[in-house]
Order: structure tokens, then sequence, then C-alpha cells
């Protein structure tokens, strides 16, 4: 994994804490466009070569595996700011430099990022313009129009704090008489704003708690009910084939995998049906030729 960061190591610090094998991160600290640019298409250059010489002779060559993630798109700024401040004893408006530079940056990265078979997770700010006339459900990203039109998924990602005395959110691992502050976590909901893989426009919301972190199912939970696999009751839910009708907590839901293993399978293949493309017209001469034929 390599990480360019813009921000000062938060991330690396995250995956520290997660217990992530720090000997398979690279941090490369990035202080500018330019000095991005540069180191990551240094990296993605080596990543492509490497891939290629695996598929020319498969048997004598490693296949690597790499992840890269920028932290952050938009905190980074052109070299031309920095240096009008230092050398010139001024500082100097962007005019849009910063945003041509980016654009610059993503178009040399775009096929790279493909041959390379090296995924890029790009994190990126988002700005409300409270001053629009109509409110809009996607919002405004820092640092120009390029990002937009080269990434494959663009995740919006809206952050809510909750109190430690709200029990609508818990991750079902909770210690009695914890001390949590008066914040114990991070309501994320992610609105996908493009997909190229699948349709767009879904919504998931996930709990993040502050001591246990992200339970195992959580953000199923409400797709499983629309798909009739669970049952919203009092107090809780019920699912058809699991318990035969027994009351089941959401603690126990949000972590018992005998519950979701009942029916995982089924509700993958009709989560997968609902969010591909798919062509109506074909599944309607599908459907009359199966009749046909008996």
């Amino acid at each position: 994994m390599y990480i360019f960061d813009s921000e000062g190591g938060t991330l690396v610090n995250i995956f520290e804490q997660y217990g992530v094998d720090m000997e398979k991160v690279n941090h490369i600290p990035v202080a500018s466009i330019e000095q991005c640019s540069t180191k990551m298409l240094q990296v993605y250059d080596m990543l492509v070569k490497a891939h290629q010489e695996y598929l020319a002779d498969p048997d004598n060559n490693d296949d690597i595996r790499a992840m890269c993630i920028l932290d952050s798109y938009g905190a980074l700024a052109a070299d031309k700011l920095v240096n009008d401040a230092v050398n010139k004893d001024k500082t100097s408006m962007d005019m849009g430099i910063g945003a041509k530079m980016k654009n610059n940056m993503m178009r040399g990265l775009m096929m790279r990022v493909v041959m390379s078979n090296a995924t890029l997770i790009v994190i990126n700010h988002e700005y409300q313009d409270p001053g629009a006339m109509f409110a809009s459900k996607v919002h405004n990203m820092a640092g120009g129009l390029g990002i937009q039109f080269a990434s494959h998924v663009i995740l919006q990602c809206e952050k809510l704090l909750i109190k430690s005395t709200d029990t609508d959110f818990m991750t079902g691992l909770e210690k009695d008489n914890e001390d949590v502050g008066f914040f114990k976590g991070n309501k994320i909901r992610f609105f996908v704003v493009k997909n190229r893989v699948c349709k767009p426009a879904y919504t998931a919301t996930i709990y993040v708690d502050f001591n246990t972190g992200i339970a195992k199912y959580d953000g199923l939970i409400e797709d499983a009910v629309k798909l009739g696999f669970l049952t919203e009751v009092r107090g809780g839910y019920t699912c058809p084939t699991y318990g035969e009708g027994k009351r089941i907590t959401y603690k126990e839901l949000v972590k018992n995998d005998e519950i979701w293993n009942s029916f995982i399978e089924k509700f993958n293949d009709k989560s997968k049906e609902l969010m591909e493309y798919s062509n109506a017209t074909s599944k309607e001469l599908d459907a009359i030729e199966e009749e046909i034929n008996g």
C-alpha cells in the first residue's frame, strides 16, 4: 500500500491504531501538487511495469497486489503559491492554477491506474452551497472537474456525531458502564454519486463506534428488511430462515453470523440483481422463450 499524504500522517496513525502491518505500507509525504504528481506517476509507472512483466511470464514473476491512497486531494496547493510567499514576500491568489494542475495530474494517472491493476483511492473534501436557491443532492468537490470525470466510483460521505446517551446506535459489542465521553461515535452516510460498475444513486448508512469500531453487519440491515429477509417487529426483528419466527434483538443481529449465513447468499444475489445494469427487453424475450420451450 502507498499512502500519498498531504495532511500530516493522520491516515497512517489510524492504520497503526487498527493494527495494520505497517511494513506493507509506504508513507509518502507530498507538499504540493507538483510533488504529488511526480511521486504518484513514478509509483504507477513502476506498478505498470511489474504487472506487464507478470502478464508476459506469470510463472517467473509475482502478481503484485497494491493499492494507493491520496489523502487528501483538496489539501494540495501549487508550488507557485508557496514560492511567491517565500521568495517574493507576498501571498498570491490561486486563480485556478491548482485546479488546472490537478486536472493534468489526473489525466496522466487515468490509464496508468487501469494498466497497473492497482486501485487508487482519492480522499477529497466536499462543500455545500448555503446560498443556493435549490439545495443539491450532490455537493461540490474541491480541485476542479478532472477528478470527477476520471473516477470510476464517487462516494459522497456525510458525518454526524452521536451522543453517548443515544441507544439507537450500537455495535452489539458495548461494555456495561463504559466511559465513552460526550460523543460515542459517528453516523456516516454514503451516497453513490457516480458508478461505472453498477447503477449509481444508492445510499448506505453505517455507524462507527469510537471504542468498538464497525459492527460486521451494520449497513445491511435496512436492505435486508427491504428485500424481505428480515421483518421489523416491536423490539427487534424476525428472520424467516432462522429461529422459527423468534424475535431477534438489534444487538444480536449486528454480530450473529448464524443469522446472516441463513440467507446471505440469496441476499447477495438479490442485491446484485437490483444494482447491476440490465436490458429489460432482453429479459422479456428470455421469459417468452422460456415459456415457449416450457
